[in-house]
């Protein structure tokens, strides 16, 4: 297998899980709203409203870029979004950090044990690969 090849290999697959991770965390959100909403509000940063509908419509803004990822239909649209979004979650988590907030992330839907600084590392390395991975699209 030549160098150009094991590359393609090695960024369908990470495209793959990458793409599945935000699906999967998308959908844990979407089936039950309520739990996702019970997080963003412990963030303290949003009222209802719109800790309502950002319970309601960020699941869905997950799944449909995580899907273009995965089907290459708009790729470079869905690694931008989840990019960004990425972004904006590390900014939110340090603030409940910075603001001493002892809450669950809410990165899979909520009601789990991720901690602050676990969900920080976390959207690193996965920020990291999405550079990576916008990077080697935009060269295509």
């Amino acid at each position: 297998m030549t160098g150009l090849a094991k590359k393609w290999w090695i960024n369908r697959i990470l495209m793959i899980l990458f793409g599945t991770l935000f699906v999967y965390s998308g959908w844990l959100k979407a089936r039950d709203p309520g739990v996702f909403l019970i997080s963003i509000r412990s963030y303290q940063l949003l009222s209802d409203p719109y800790a309502a509908w950002l319970s309601l419509l960020l699941p869905w803004v997950e799944i449909f870029a995580g899907l273009a990822v995965l089907t290459g239909w708009m790729r470079r649209g869905g690694l931008l979004i989840l990019n960004g979004l990425l972004v904006v979650f590390a900014i939110v988590l340090s603030i409940a950090w910075i603001r001493g907030l002892d809450i669950d992330c809410g990165c899979f839907g909520g009601g789990g044990k991720t901690t602050i600084v676990e969900g920080l590392i976390r959207d690193a390395v996965l920020l990291s690969l999405g550079a990576w991975l916008w990077r080697m699209n935009r060269r295509r």
